[in-house]
């Protein structure tokens, strides 16, 4: 019988608290023969057993882990998880014998972690402590655990120097965690880190821009004329163009005026006026000269005296101001069936005078119960613009003589203009009376006018005085200063300078407003220009396709640029869907021409397919263009040629 091996499995032992003597009567397992042969542990099987292994082999069959009857008893034993065995790290420098002896053949196998990564389940072995376990494993007692050596010759070495005593740090068997075994790399192989990979920064251009902020979002009617633009100009031209039908009891034509349609409430169109004292309604008419819509106010009853009275007239007529009513004609007629003087003056649609707009009694009492006054912003741009109006008129030699706030229109936001001008020159004409004093009665029109404005409680007959209170109280005093100079008995001649003397910081903050108005409708009118270049693509390419005198001419067979354009008409306008059936896309159209329209410049393609789809063509737009303007040209220059030639 061979002589049993000695041990090569890694002796894991629970570490003494404090060094123990060493007794000389412990007997050392120091014969080779009685340590377990590694290969048997490792591959189950040495080869060299019978070449002279000198270590121990158990009998086929056995357990190589069964302690043999001879050997002393074990300690008590205690399972640990195979996780918690540390790697066995050879140094090259360890030649020692290994101290195991033959109370160390029941120590667990060595498995690598590596190699227990791929088991379902982790495996369990016993370990040898000396004396009695308490069931507890401190972390330090791992950590401390000597590596594995090979022994070089069959010596016992000196036992190592105890380690450093350190604080133990119990933790129960059931909750022992694997990380907590080994904190060095060559005992733990889960501890080994990859190497740290260089970070790449891609290039900034490749970098998206951000989400702009909601501030400096724009809404989609920005993008577009704005709804109140749009609103008022549809109004418009509504008022222009709409017929509610003709009045049978008004005639089919006046002059040179045709479709006349009554203005205004007609329950006061035959109502007597409190500034002309006679009935004056009027008309909306189109022109027969040159087509545009005009304003004809009748006068009902008037007969002429005097050719003189129309002198006027023709002064009016050649004046042309931004708050002045244009007059264009007068003549008397008889087409109403009496003696009828006729003004003709602009249209103005969706215009409202000033009485409607501010002192009708629903205006009233609804500025009353919200306990609000007519802004005195919008007070101060009424009253800057007939001064302006007026400035013009006296400069010119003339008199309002009815400024009346139901002779004054709003055209348009806060804009305002004179109506029915060189009416009473004609109705009131007097050569005796000289036209300062018309004009002095112009300014004291004004300044009612504004008291009215400013103090709607004022009854006709009632001093001024009372409303100069009031304006003290609601407005500002220049705005008092202006009402009280333009209604107080002068010592001297008045003048519309003074007034404008006086009004002269608020003309700065009407000049600005009118200049930013401007800006806007300067910026929407741009937005708007060449509006029209889709149709004129359009009609160059009704002018080149199919023309029937060209039928013959191998220039305009249908090859070259006129087959392209044939092409691209079809792929245009005779788009078919898979049953074949037209496709009436409007945003096709509309996409496909603006981008043939910037051609000039742009390199896109499109896929042109003849209509038996037997031929495909894959031109650019800018070649498209290109086609058109050549082909264009060539019609110009034949429709230039003489009469028999081409």
């Amino acid at each position: 019988m061979a002589a049993p091996a000695r041990s090569a499995a890694i002796q894991i032992v629970r570490p003494p608290d404090t060094p123990k003597p060493e007794t000389p009567d412990r007997k050392k397992a120091s014969d080779a023969t009685q340590r377990l042969c590694r290969n048997v542990l490792i591959y189950g099987s040495c080869r060299f057993q019978d070449q002279g292994c000198a270590y121990y082999h158990p009998p086929p069959g056995t357990d190589p882990t069964v302690v043999p009857p001879n050997a002393p008893p074990t300690p008590k034993a205690t399972t640990l998880n195979a996780s918690a065995v540390p790697y066995a790290t050879p140094d090259k420098e360890a030649r020692a014998p290994s101290g195991l002896g033959v109370e160390h053949l029941a120590a667990p196998v060595f498995v690598p972690k590596t190699a227990s990564l791929g088991e379902t389940s982790p495996q369990q072995f016993v370990a040898a402590v000396d004396g009695a376990d308490d069931g507890r494993s401190t972390r330090s007692e791992w950590m401390n655990a000597a590596p594995f050596a090979p022994p070089a010759e069959p010596t016992i070495p000196p036992p190592p120097p105890p380690p450093a005593p350190v604080a133990p740090v119990a933790v129960p068997v059931h909750t022992y965690e694997e990380g907590l075994a080994t904190y060095e790399q060559p005992m733990d192989a889960s501890m080994f880190m990859a190497p740290p990979q260089r970070r790449v920064v891609p290039d900034h251009h490749l970098y998206t821009a951000p989400l702009p902020h909601v501030v400096g979002r724009q809404p989609m009617r920005s993008f577009f004329i704005p709804d109140d633009l749009r609103r008022m100009i549809h109004a418009r031209q509504e008022a222009t163009y709409a017929n509610p039908g003709i009045a049978s009891s008004l005639p089919s034509e006046v002059h040179v005026y045709h479709s006349l349609v009554p203005l205004g409430n007609p329950a006061t169109q035959s109502a007597v006026s409190r500034v002309y004292h006679h009935p004056g309604p009027a008309y909306r008419a189109n022109s027969t000269i040159d087509g545009n819509v005009y304003c004809l106010r009748r006068i009902e009853g008037f007969k002429l005296a005097s050719e003189a009275a129309f002198a006027a007239v023709e002064t009016w007529c050649q004046m042309r101001h931004a708050n002045i009513v244009g007059l264009r004609e007068a003549f008397t007629t008889k087409a109403f069936n009496d003696n009828s003087l006729v003004m003709v003056y602009d249209f103005h649609p969706e215009a409202v005078t000033v009485a409607d707009e501010w002192l009708s009694q629903e205006s009233i009492a609804r500025r009353r119960q919200a306990n609000v006054p007519i802004p005195e912003r919008v007070i101060w741009s009424y009253v800057i613009q007939i001064a302006n109006a007026l400035k013009a008129i006296h400069t010119a030699g003339l008199a309002v003589r009815g400024l009346d706030a139901t002779k004054i229109l709003i055209t348009g936001k806060n804009r305002v203009r004179i109506n029915g001008v060189g009416i009473l020159d004609v109705l009131a004409f007097d050569n005796a009376t000289p036209m300062p004093l018309f004009q002095q009665e112009d300014l004291y029109n004004f300044g009612q006018l504004i008291l009215s404005l400013c103090s709607d409680y004022m009854q006709p007959g009632q001093h001024y005085a009372q409303g100069l209170e009031y304006i003290g109280r609601a407005y500002s005093l220049d705005l008092k200063n202006l009402v009280a100079y333009l209604l107080a008995k002068p010592t001297a001649m008045k003048s519309i300078d003074e007034v404008l003397r006086l009004a002269g910081p608020r003309i700065l903050n009407e000049l600005d407003a009118l200049q930013t108005q401007n800006d806007v409708l300067e910026s929407e009118l741009g937005a708007e220009v060449e509006n029209g270049r889709i149709a004129r693509l359009i009609t160059k390419l009704g002018f080149i396709n199919e023309r029937p005198e060209f039928d013959m001419d191998p220039q305009w067979s249908e090859s070259g640029d006129r087959y392209v354009l044939k092409l691209f008409r079809d792929y245009v306008f005779h788009q078919v869907d898979a049953n074949g059936k037209p496709v009436l896309d409007m945003s096709h159209v509309l996409t496909t021409l603006n981008k043939l329209d910037a051609g000039a410049r742009s390199r896109e393609k499109v896929m042109l397919v003849s209509r038996d789809s037997q031929s495909c063509l894959v031109v650019e737009y800018r070649d498209i263009y290109k086609c058109i303007e050549s082909a264009y040209n060539e019609l110009r220059a034949a429709s230039k040629q003489p009469m028999g030639r081409r």
